[in-house]
């Protein structure tokens, strides 16, 4: 667990669709919580680079547990349990 304050931020779903968007080069509010999002370019690599940023904050999420959430709403719910967890 991470205890330093500075990087210890919960990540909200504003914030995590923002941060989906900025990678795929797309606007936030265009992307649908039940929207694909491989077919708005997320690819493993760039789930990759997020999770890294992620867990820069104390999430301390693995690809394996968002590779199979396709969705905003999917991936939300992993982590939000993670959050709820720590």
């Amino acid at each position: 667990m991470n205890t330093n304050p500075a990087t210890s931020a919960a990540l909200t779903l504003d914030t995590m669709r923002a941060e989906i968007a900025r990678i795929i080069h797309e606007s936030p509010q265009d992307i649908g919580l039940d929207d694909n999002l491989m077919d708005w370019g997320l690819d493993s690599l760039r789930l990759l680079n997020l999770i890294t940023e992620w867990n820069r904050t104390g999430l301390q999420l693995d690809i394996s547990e968002l590779a199979g959430q396709l969705t905003l709403n999917a991936m939300w719910q992993v982590i939000s349990k993670r959050q709820a967890r720590t």
